[in-house]
């Protein structure tokens, strides 16, 4: 059976869409399945800060066929954007990826070159292997699939990054920003205020300047009236919950419920 190549979320995205996804930290495979059934556009997995390792490509095998078994999509958050590291795991099948912590334009490029086996009309830094992706891929136009299907975003949460902006969105593939207002806030002298009126103003400038240059945003928001207030303000890519915290919310209160009751 062959494997499903396409990516929806970098569809809906470029279509100007809005797509919802929600974080696993079990990293199970029965969740992202339950999340696909839900309708969760994608999974977030967290590997710079959790999880096995990511230069095991064993470990996505099950991942990749629950979301494809789910319907939803993989949103791979990689502890650096070190290339060997991007290309092992495209080749297990991956076709989002979030590099953390970038400070410059040239560490883009090289990430997004990674990612592509023709990179701005050269020869890029994806090789061709045998790992999933390739194996229970599409036979024919395997290559030029990938390189239509595969997406990769930064986090912009360094004010290195933001003194570089410009030019890290002018690195072409850049498929998305997604903006870290926590690390912004300990980098500017602020740590933990999310909300200082300084972190606020940076994350506005650096909203307006991707939307200005057409790339798309993504930002961390779990409250309704928060997460339609991102919506508003042009974001595209929402993290609206995840497993453990849902199961402390939905859980908890019933159990606080009953033995009020009680």
């Amino acid at each position: 059976m062959r494997m499903d190549q396409s990516n929806s979320l970098r569809r809906t995205i470029e279509d100007g869409g809005i797509v919802y996804g929600a974080r696993a930290s079990t990293f199970s495979p029965t969740v992202i399945e339950v999340f696909g059934e839900l309708g969760v556009d994608f999974v977030w997995l967290d590997f710079e800060h959790m999880g096995p390792s990511p230069y095991d490509s064993r470990v996505f095998e099950d991942l990749t066929r629950a979301a494809e078994a789910g319907g939803t999509e993989l949103f791979v958050r990689l502890p650096s954007g070190d290339p060997p590291l991007i290309r092992k795991v495209l080749d297990a099948g991956v076709r989002n990826l979030l590099i953390p912590r970038v400070d410059s334009a040239e560490e883009v490029r090289k990430a997004v070159e990674a990612t592509r086996f023709v990179y701005d009309s050269k020869p890029g830094e994806r090789g061709k292997a045998s790992g999933r992706s390739s194996n229970w891929g599409a036979a024919d136009g395997y290559i030029q699939t990938e390189d239509n299907e595969v997406c990769l975003g930064v986090m912009i949460e360094k004010t290195t990054a933001v003194d570089e902006l410009k030019d890290i969105l002018s690195v072409p593939e850049l498929g998305f920003v997604f903006i870290g207002p926590s690390d912004l806030s300990v980098q500017m002298g602020h740590p933990g205020e999310k909300t200082h009126p300084e972190v606020l103003e940076t994350i506005e400038k650096i909203t307006d300047a991707c939307h200005e240059a057409d790339i798309p945003t993504g930002v961390i928001k779990t409250d309704p009236d928060e997460i339609e207030s991102a919506v508003d303000d042009g974001h595209q890519i929402l993290r609206v919950g995840g497993d453990l915290g849902s199961i402390k919310e939905t859980l908890g209160e019933r159990l606080r419920t009953v033995r009020d009751d009680n």
